[in-house]
């Protein structure tokens, strides 16, 4: 795992949240996160937990109900660059 996906886990984890990250550096989704944990859902806690540490969308929106990918935590956020 890359070290700017290294430290993105370490910093989710602080606050419970389970998740694999992975910072894309290209592409049209060029400067986001993807968060990823296809055993748990999408729920509203998760994306309140989210918006509280500042996430936003891809496109600079708050998450919402519908951010997640199938009601699966899947999801592509900005925020905490920092941490590259």
């Amino acid at each position: 795992m890359r070290t700017e996906n290294k430290r993105m886990k370490a910093f989710l984890a602080q606050y419970g949240i389970h998740a694999t990250p992975k910072y894309l550096s290209t592409g049209s989704l060029k400067g986001c996160w993807r968060l990823y944990n296809l055993t748990e859902k999408w729920t509203e806690q998760m994306q309140t937990m989210l918006t509280t540490l500042q996430f936003t969308d891809f496109d600079g929106r708050p998450l919402d109900r519908f951010s997640g990918n199938g009601g699966k935590f899947s999801v592509c956020v900005r925020g905490h660059n920092e941490l590259l």
